[in-house]
């Protein structure tokens, strides 16, 4: 069954269509997972999410994070035969280089390095909103059809308002709202997406 409609109705608030079987499946265990409620009704899906995150399986894209510590907690054994594969560029020589001479933080590099990656990629961001706002700007002044973001930092006002100017963007998009989120908390989203997408292939 879906969520309870209280949960539901809460989405149709937020201008979200539907929750769909699948997302209330990753919603649940996400709960069960943490064991944090608020955190799992936190999380919202745009219709479209999945079936992006379904192609970077299928086509062998890839889960590009934003800290070493969520890539090194993927299962890498849910990311398929097809080529899929998760990077991280946050600590890449190259993007160290260009942010020092930039003035700017690695992580707003290392999501332009990110989005240079060919084929279908879900951009996940779990600690810097820095690379939010980037991930925005670039949308302004060029398509991202291939492109998905999971935005889950938590804190400050700041990582609030951009997640939600990211929920209002065109962009395919997993967001955990509000002051929810974290390092720990995108890791369980990633693994808990991953496994319902690899349950629903056999």
């Amino acid at each position: 069954m879906i969520r309870s409609q209280r949960a539901d109705g809460n989405r149709h608030a937020a201008g979200i269509p539907y929750l769909n079987q699948e997302m209330s499946d990753i919603i649940s265990a996400v709960e069960a997972e943490t064991g944090d409620s608020a955190l799992a009704q936190s999380l919202f899906f745009s219709p479209t999410a999945l079936t992006h995150v379904k192609r970077i399986i299928e086509m062998g894209g890839a889960i590009v994070t934003d800290t070493t510590i969520v890539l090194n907690e993927i299962d890498q054994s849910l990311l398929g035969t097809k080529g899929a594969q998760a990077l991280c560029f946050i600590d890449d020589p190259r993007v160290v280089t260009v942010a020092e001479q930039r003035r700017v933080t690695r992580a707003e590099i290392a999501v332009d390095y990110g989005l240079s990656v060919p084929g279908p990629k879900l951009m996940v961001v779990g600690s810097a909103p820095a690379a939010i706002a980037r991930i925005i700007s670039r949308r302004q002044h060029e398509p991202m059809s291939d492109v998905c973001v999971l935005a889950a930092p938590n804190g400050f006002a700041s990582a609030v308002q951009l997640k939600e100017r990211l929920l209002d963007s065109d962009l395919a998009t997993i967001i955990v709202r509000g002051k929810k989120g974290g390092t720990a908390a995108t890791v369980c989203i990633v693994n808990a997406i991953l496994r319902e997408i690899a349950k629903n292939n056999r």
